[in-house]
């Protein structure tokens, strides 16, 4: 995984941070959601991936949806 894919979705996450404006600095991303990463992509410290903004607001939108969709893709 590249740290430009979301590691839910693995589409591009459209960070920009590094530029110093990015939609991830406006955006809560709830402490839950970044609690459901796969183990993988918490202990790789070498290559961050950001949630993308689809992804955080399908969680805000309806959490057990959003487990059980990622839940089916780990399938």
């Amino acid at each position: 995984m590249s740290s430009i894919e979301c590691p839910f979705c693995q589409q591009d996450n459209r960070c920009t941070v590094n530029s110093n404006s990015c939609w991830c600095q406006l955006t809560h991303v709830p402490s839950a959601l970044i609690d459901l990463l796969p183990d993988a992509v918490v202990k790789n410290a070498t290559t961050k991936s950001c949630i993308c903004v689809t992804c955080v607001e399908s969680y805000q939108k309806s959490p057990l949806l959003f487990k059980a969709q990622i839940n089916g893709k780990a399938k």
